[in-house]
């Protein structure tokens, strides 16, 4: 199920968000504005979830920033993704469980979140956890 979240409440549901997601792997897409192919690509896969913050900017439309972290034990590192200008946010759930959060800044791109499988971050890892 998709919805949108109302901007007056952008700040208490983001907090829960990250509380309930914290820890768990991703995947980043952005989504350029023309909304073709060569405008879609991913940020990165396998980051966990560390927090979501939103700033108020002045004035201007506020700023999402999405903070994630490696898994321990391999060789990939941390980032931070900051959306600017957040025009609107929708959260996509199933199973009554978080699936993605989409979110659409002042230039029409979108940023994706989705959660990877556990079970599949774990296989993916593995590999390097026994290096």
């Amino acid at each position: 199920m998709r919805s949108e979240i109302e901007s007056s409440t952008w700040q208490t549901n983001l907090s829960r968000f990250g509380r309930r997601n914290k820890m768990r792997p991703t995947r980043l897409e952005i989504l350029g504005p023309d909304r073709e192919v060569a405008s879609d690509f991913w940020l990165e896969d396998g980051l966990l979830l560390v927090g979501i913050d939103l700033e108020m900017d002045g004035n201007r439309n506020p700023n999402i920033e999405i903070m994630l972290q490696a898994p321990v034990g391999t060789n990939k590192s941390h980032m931070t993704h900051t959306v600017a200008g957040v025009k609107r946010v929708e959260l996509e759930t199933s199973d009554g469980r978080d699936d993605a959060l989409e979110i659409e800044d002042r230039e029409g791109a979108i940023t994706i979140m989705r959660f990877e499988s556990e079970a599949w971050s774990r296989d993916l890892c593995t590999p390097l956890l026994q290096k």
